[in-house]
């Protein structure tokens, strides 16, 4: 694999970010692995529009093209509503393309969110995923996260509620 960068996404690369997204979703739904609907990042369209808008969208670019992706948030009050304030950022929408599967690059990404959080001065990376999926659990464990727990999440349209469980690691 050629090196990747890191870059925050730009207006321009809505429509290949969401490309992304739904093909891993497609993928994931094909071996039953539970965690996005498909369909779901497109009719999302104005909110990872507005995502990218507000500097959120950081794309992992291998000789110009597009590898993974990741959402980091400086709050996730959704998920996190017992949060203590700015001590952790939090990991979201972490897509590798199958393209770059077995590159270790969603191991590459979580570092990156903890470099990117060492340098904001927060301790803590924090994500989610499905309760339901044992697939992505399992994932971030052997990723040095630690189980914080499951919550019952209310999000807008098209997702609707959630049973998610939420992980944690020290940076």
């Amino acid at each position: 694999m050629s090196p990747v960068r890191v870059v925050s996404a730009q207006a321009q690369d809505l429509d290949r970010y969401l490309n992304l997204l739904e093909s891993v979703a497609n993928w994931l739904a094909s071996r039953g692995i539970e965690q996005w609907r498909t369909g779901n990042f497109e009719r999302s369209r104005p909110y990872y529009a507005d995502s990218i808008q507000r500097g959120e969208v950081y794309l992992a670019l291998s000789g110009g093209l597009l590898a993974g992706t990741v959402r980091m948030l400086p709050a996730d009050p959704l998920t996190w509503p017992d949060a203590s304030g700015d001590d952790a950022l939090y990991l979201h929408t972490m897509a590798i393309s199958r393209d770059f599967a077995g590159q270790q690059l969603g191991a590459r990404l979580i570092e990156w969110a903890g470099d990117r959080a060492m340098a904001v001065k927060r301790p803590l990376v924090r994500t989610d995923c499905l309760a339901a999926s044992a697939f992505l659990q399992r994932y971030y464990l052997q990723a040095g996260f630690r189980e914080c727990g499951e919550i019952d999440a209310r999000f807008p349209e098209p997702v609707g509620d959630l049973r998610l469980r939420r992980f944690e690691k020290r940076v």
